[in-house]
This record gives structure tokens, C-alpha cells and sequence, in this order.
């Protein structure tokens, strides 16, 4: 699970450069590049016969790839913002949101030690929030929350999917229906291609590192216990800081240190709590990522 961590925070700043390579690309342009890289991926690696990859086509998988698809789009949107950093913490909040949701939609309950770790990521959320007003950064950080609550629902449509569909049949409605959405937001939004070469050797790595994320993810999930897998994925946010500031000197403020800590905590502390005192297949324990 360290090396899938590891490969989405690569891709998390692989999309960082591109779009300091190019200051002109859209974040749509980026998301489907992504999208439509994973989908080819996948279908090569069934050799084009998709049909073991169709599940039971059941709402639940349709709901994960269309909230899959939100979290992205606002993910790839406030990396072009805020950085790396900044964005792939806003989106670890996921797993606080599926404690918050759990409740109402699967109407499970959680005890109070989690609570208490979910109180203290939204006080790191309001200390990475903190921006002034009129701060042209907010935008990129709403939309970097925005992601991890998209996300949060596109675990829970994992947990009901996951009844009767193999990972990878999720994985793949997830980049097929990826691909749909991020193709039409792009038609729609009139954004141009790239025509740089670096831009495009960019987005190419961060949706081969996603691809690959995905996939040593969902094998660790398959091998290793839940939470414990969760809780070492938790440490992408960790190393896309880290990366971002060797790589592009990204310094974020002691106030946003301190809140990128509590969530960092929080997100790992999270679902080691939902297993021992709840549920191990809780989507909080279990909390795959939906980049």
C-alpha cells in the first residue's frame, strides 16, 4: 500500500507540473487525459474483452463512478490552484465525511473516539481553510473539500457495490464512467489541448502512476487487513507535500502545517478506530481512494 501511496502522490505532482508548465491548461483537459489513459490501461490488460469487467451494472456502480468522477475533476481542479499538498489533504478528508454521512445513508453509527478524530480533522480542515477574504487560493481549497466529500459517497456506493462486483469490475465503472464525464465536461467547456510535449509526457505519468495506484491498491486491499491497508494510505498526502516542496519549493505556513498535522492524524487514526470498535468493512476502515 506504501508503493500505491507513493504513486498517486507522484501523480499528484506530475499534474502540479503540467500545469506550471503550461499556466493556459484547464484542469478538465488534465482529468481526462487521465480518465481515458486508465480506461485504455484496463481494457489492455483484459486484451479488449471488457464483459469480465461489466459486474451487474447495478445503481451503486454507476453512483461510485459518477461521484468518482466529481472527486477527480475537483481534485485535478484545486491541484491546479492550491499545489499538491494542499489538495491531496483536503482530499484525505473523505474518510471524516464518511463518518459524518454513515449515519444517514447506511444508517450505522459511530463511537465517540472516532467522533472525537473526525472533530479534529475539521479543526485542521479550518486552519488549512483559514485564507482571507478574497484570497484567490479559497476557490482551490473549497474545491479541494469538495473532492473528499464526493469521494466519501463514491466509498459508500463502493460498500454496497462490493456485495456482489470484484474490485476490479468497480475500478473499471469507475474510469469508464470517468471517462464519459471528463470527455463531456471537456466538449463543454471549450478547453484546448496541449500542445507541448512536456505537458502531455506529464499527464501521461500521472494517469500511469494513478492506473497503477488503483491497482497495487486494490491487491493490498485483497491481501491485507482493511484498516491497517487504509491507515498506510493515508501517508499520500504526507509525500505529496514533501514532494512539492523538493520539488517546486512549496512552503505552506506554520497555521497550514499544523492543520495539514491534525488532518494527517486523523486520516490515519480514523480506520484503525471504525475496524477495532466497529466495522472492518466500514467504508471509514476500509476508505479506498477515489482519485
Amino acid at each position: 500500500m506504501l508503493g500505491s501511496a507513493t504513486l498517486f502522490a507522484g501523480m499528484a505532482l506530475a499534474v502540479e507540473h503540467a500545469h506550471r508548465l503550461d499556466p493556459s491548461l484547464s484542469a478538465w483537459v488534465s482529468t481526462a487525459v487521465r480518465s481515458v489513459v486508465s480506461l485504455v490501461v484496463l481494457l489492455a490488460l483484459v486484451r479488449g474483452d471488457p464483459r469480465g469487467l461489466l459486474g451487474d451494472a447495478r445503481p451503486a456502480l454507476w453512483a461510485r463512478g459518477l461521484l468518482g468522477a466529481v472527486s477527480l475533476l475537483s481534485y485535478f481542479a484545486a491541484i491546479s490552484m492550491v499545489g499538491a499538498g494542499e489538495a491531496t489533504f483536503l482530499m484525505q478528508t473523505s474518510a471524516v465525511w464518511v463518518v459524518v454521512l454513515s449515519p444517514f445513508v447506511l444508517k450505522e453509527s459511530s463511537p465517540p473516539l472516532i467522533w472525537a478524530a473526525v472533530v479534529t480533522s475539521l479543526i485542521g480542515v479550518s486552519l488549512l481553510m483559514g485564507a482571507s477574504e478574497g484570497d484567490p487560493d479559497l476557490l482551490g481549497r473549497v474545491l479541494g473539500l469538495c473532492s473528499g466529500l464526493a469521494a466519501a459517497g463514491a466509498m459508500m456506493s463502493v460498500r454496497r457495490a462490493s456485495r456482489t462486483n470484484t474490485p476490479t469490475v468497480i475500478v473499471f465503472w469507475f474510469s469508464a464512467i470517468g471517462t464519459l464525464v471528463t470527455l463531456a465536461v471537456l466538449v463543454v467547456s471549450g478547453a484546448t489541448l496541449p500542445r507541448s510535449p512536456p505537458v502531455w509526457g506529464a499527464l501521461v505519468t500521472a494517469a500511469l502512476a494513478a492506473t497503477f495506484a488503483q491497482l497495487m491498491m486494490t491487491g493490498a486491499y485483497q491481501v491485507g487487513r482493511a484498516p491497517l491497508v487504509a491507515a498506510a494510505g493515508s501517508s499520500s498526502p504526507l509525500l505529496a507535500a514533501l514532494g512539492a516542496w523538493w520539488l517546486f519549493g512549496q512552503h505552506p505556513s506554520p497555521r497550514a502545517q499544523l492543520g495539514m498535522a491534525l488532518i494527517l492524524v486523523s486520516g490515519a487514526v480514523i480506520p484503525l478506530l471504525t475496524a477495532a470498535r466497529h466495522d472492518p468493512t466500514h467504508p471509514a476502515a476500509s476508505a479506498p481512494h477515489a482519485k
